[in-house]
Formats: structure tokens, C-alpha cells, sequence
């Protein structure tokens, strides 16, 4: 059996050429590693990806050889043993290097591990030689190395947010999230789960905004929690929490939620409709709509109808059907770079137009579906203003029998003073509300036609 650096290079590996972590990590982590193994493992991999440029930056300043001359095996071994050194105070240092050159010596010969070994031994040496761009002669050098982010990210967030909100941004972006779960309200109380996850050796606080939520400080494998299997509870960010509470469901209600895999928001809105009513939930494909089906099940949203469905493609039947609909577009998901650190590297600024077309078909035939005096809500995991506030802004120009709804009866209070006018919309950043970072707009449709 592989150890856990091993594993670690082997996922990296992968990633380089195009694989997602988050799959690599579901796929590679294994029920005969131990759940020890198994943290330590994400930690190193979500470590040197978040870390990347900073970290090849540092190799660059210790070897003679070019990175680009590296294969990718000893190329991520040496980013492993960096990361373990400059970053993490429980690894010994000749722990990560001898490791690291053990590795390198098995996969890729003796050659190749001694060249390992001098780097990362003069590295550890002279960790407090290493030089950095300077801040106030090249904001965007700096700000990209020292965080680990394309120029032409951290470019736009100067541009868009300004200097001291870019970096907040990008130090927030490389901090682990917290584990926020919600509380299936059709089933339990918050008191009550606190207790039941007292008796199970888990410990959880409040959340600091949507009541249902809590964050997990310590437990075994939620997923393996009876409280969890026995549908007390879903794992869920407070950012999605929040975007279903501004639908403002209520029981009797009928919902369409049209881009609704897992099932956070649609089983979350089922709560807060009591199981009255009816919430259809679509997806493109069938096995995320299998996925719907399974949280439904467990979490006890008897209401919740799972379809397969485009929701690009304009269904008659379904036309003012519904008194609220949801939204969450597809997107660039630049707004979870916390959990999914690869999206950084991955995505281009071509990305972001590329996604508006599809993101205004979706909100275009959506909106046919709401009823006369019904709403729509609108909501991205990205903080991107093309993605955002503009094509809401662009639908509203040309659909003059929708306008935008206040947002504070629906929203918590702590949230009231970032609502953008007229109350209508916000973006949640990680550094300001400590959520993934997400949008959300609520529209509301006229009575009368023209």
C-alpha cells in the first residue's frame, strides 16, 4: 500500500495533466487508510495546489535546473517537501525530505534523487534567503507569487475590488473552510442535534449567519455519523444555505429549483416548507439526478420531485407554473477556490464570457416558468460581476415585467448592511462573511402583463 506522500505525488501528478483533486482524492482515499492518512493526504495535496506558484517560485531560487526541465514526479516532490518545510510545523524537516527523496529514488532513479535531496536540503538551509517580488513596485508580481494566483486573476480583482480587498480575497481563498453543516429542521432542532453530536464525539458550534447552520470544531467521519445517516443533518455552506432562504418558500408553495444537484437548497427549502407543497428539481444529467433523489430520501423531503431536464430548453407545460423558482447558474465557480483549489489554475478569463450565454438561456427560459406575482431567484458560486449583477441587469432591460425584490425579509440581519440597492442582491466574500464566496439576486414578476 502506497503512504500518504506517495499518494500525494501520485494525485498531483495527475492533476498537472488536467485531472480535478477533488476526484483524485474521492478515488485514492480508500476505505483501508486510515482517516489519519486520509486528512493528511488532502492537506498535502490541497496544500501545493493552493501554493503552487509560490512554491516553484522558491524551488526556482534553489536549483540550477529549469522547472520546465523536471519531470512532473520529481517536479511535485520537491513542491511536497517545500510546502511540508515552510509550511507545516508537525512534519520534521528531514521527515519531508528524506521521503520526498526516497520517492523520487523509487519512481525515477538515484540520479534524479540526489538532485531531489540538494535542492530540498538547501532549501531548508536557507529558507530565510529567499527573496520576494516587492509589494510597492510590482503589486500584481507580488500579490500573484506570495498567494499563488495567475496574474490575470489577481489583474481583474485589482481592477474590480482594489489592492488591500484583492489580497484579504486571496489569503482568505488559501485557508481551509471550515465544515458547515444544516440542521434538517423536519427532523430534529439545533439543540437537539448539538446533543446527538455531543453523544456521537462530535463537536459543533453555531453558525455566525443562517440559523440552520452549524460548524463542525472536531468529529469522526461525518459521513459516518448515525446523525448524519439518519438524515438530522446535510453538509452545506452557509452561502448555500442562505441563497435558498432567499427564495422565501413556504408551505403550500409549488418550487422549481432548475439546477438543483445535490439537493442542498431543494431538500433545505423542503424544510422550510414543512413538507407542504411541491418542489420539482431538475438536472441535466441522470446520475446527479440520482444524487437528489438519495438526499430527498434521507433527509426526509418527501415534497421533492427529481427530474432529468435541460434548463436551457423551454418546457410549454411547465409556463407560470410556479410561484418561486431557483436559479443556481452554472459558472466559472471562481467563488470555491477554497475547496476546490485546481479552479485557479484551471480556469481562463475566456471562461467567464464563455459561461454568459449559457447562464442567460437558463435565466431567460426560467423566468417564463414563475407565475404572474411570483419570484425568481438568481445565485452563482462565483464573485465575477459578468456572471453576476450584470446578467441580471441585462435580463431585466429586456423583461420589463420582472423587477428586483428586497432581500431583507429573507436574509439575516448581519447580512441586511452588504445588500446592494435596492436590497436586491449581495455578494458573500470568504474574507468578509467567512462563506465560499457566492451571489445571490431575488426578482419578483408583475401581476399584470406589459
Amino acid at each position: 500500500m502506497k503512504s500518504p506522500r506517495e499518494l500525494a505525488i501520485s494525485i498531483l501528478v495527475k492533476t498537472q495533466a488536467g485531472s480535478y483533486s477533488n476526484l483524485l482524492l474521492s478515488q485514492y482515499l480508500t476505505d483501508d487508510l486510515s482517516q489519519k492518512d486520509k486528512a493528511l493526504v488532502t492537506q498535502l495535496v490541497n496544500g501545493v495546489i493552493q501554493n503552487r506558484l509560490l512554491l516553484d517560485h522558491i524551488i526556482s531560487q534553489f536549483s540550477k535546473i529549469k522547472l520546465s526541465k523536471m519531470t512532473s514526479f520529481v517536479k511535485n516532490a520537491i513542491r511536497l517537501g517545500i510546502y511540508q518545510t515552510y509550511f507545516l510545523d508537525k512534519v520534521p524537516d528531514f521527515a519531508a525530505v528524506n521521503e520526498s527523496v526516497d520517492l523520487v529514488k523509487k519512481y525515477e532513479g538515484q540520479r534524479a534523487a540526489n538532485f531531489t535531496n540538494a535542492v530540498l536540503r538547501n532549501a531548508v538551509r536557507n529558507r530565510e534567503r529567499v527573496s520576494y517580488p516587492s509589494k510597492d513596485k510590482d503589486i500584481v508580481e507580488y500579490l500573484s507569487i506570495y498567494y499563488s494566483f495567475p496574474k490575470w486573476l489577481i489583474t481583474r480583482w485589482l481592477y474590480l475590488f482594489g489592492a488591500d480587498f484583492t489580497e484579504r480575497l486571496c489569503k482568505a481563498f488559501n485557508e481551509p473552510p471550515r465544515l458547515c453543516i444544516r440542521v434538517n429542521t423536519l427532523l430534529t432542532t439545533k439543540e437537539e442535534l448539538l446533543m446527538r453530536l455531543n453523544e456521537e464525539g462530535a463537536d459543533a458550534v453555531p453558525g455566525h449567519l443562517a440559523q440552520e447552520a452549524l460548524y463542525i470544531v472536531k468529529s469522526p467521519p461525518v459521513y459516518q455519523l448515525k446523525s448524519f445517516k439518519d438524515g438530522l443533518f446535510t453538509v452545506q455552506d452557509e452561502s448555500s444555505i442562505i441563497a435558498s432562504l432567499a427564495v422565501g418558500s413556504k408551505a403550500n408553495d409549488k418550487v422549481l429549483d432548475v439546477a438543483a444537484a445535490p439537493g442542498g437548497k431543494t431538500t433545505h427549502m423542503a424544510a422550510l416548507m414543512q413538507n407542504r407543497g411541491e418542489i420539482v428539481s431538475w438536472d441535466i444529467h441522470p446520475h446527479r439526478v440520482k444524487l437528489i433523489e438519495e438526499n430527498a430520501k434521507r433527509l426526509k423531503a418527501t415534497i421533492v420531485k427529481a427530474q432529468v431536464k435541460d434548463a436551457k430548453i423551454l418546457d410549454e407545460a411547465m409556463l407560470e407554473r410556479f410561484d418561486k423558482v431557483l436559479i443556481d447558474a452554472p459558472c466559472s465557480g471562481l467563488g470555491v477556490i477554497r475547496r476546490k483549489p485546481d479552479i485557479k489554475w484551471s480556469k481562463k478569463p475566456e471562461d467567464i464570457s464563455a459561461l454568459k450565454k449559457e447562464q442567460e438561456r437558463i435565466l431567460a427560459v426560467s423566468s417564463k416558468y414563475v407565475k404572474p406575482g411570483g419570484f425568481l431567484v438568481y445565485s452563482t458560486c462565483s464573485i465575477e460581476p459578468e456572471e453576476n449583477e450584470k446578467i441580471v441587469e441585462d435580463f431585466l432591460a429586456k423583461n420589463k415585467d420582472f423587477a428586483y425584490d428586497d432581500l431583507r425579509p429573507y436574509l439575516p440581519k448581519p447580512l441586511h448592511k452588504d445588500l446592494k440597492e435596492p436590497y436586491s442582491y449581495i455578494t458573500l466574500y470568504p474574507h468578509i462573511h467567512g462563506t465560499d464566496g457566492f451571489f445571490v439576486a431575488r426578482l419578483k414578476k408583475s401581476r399584470f402583463e406589459g
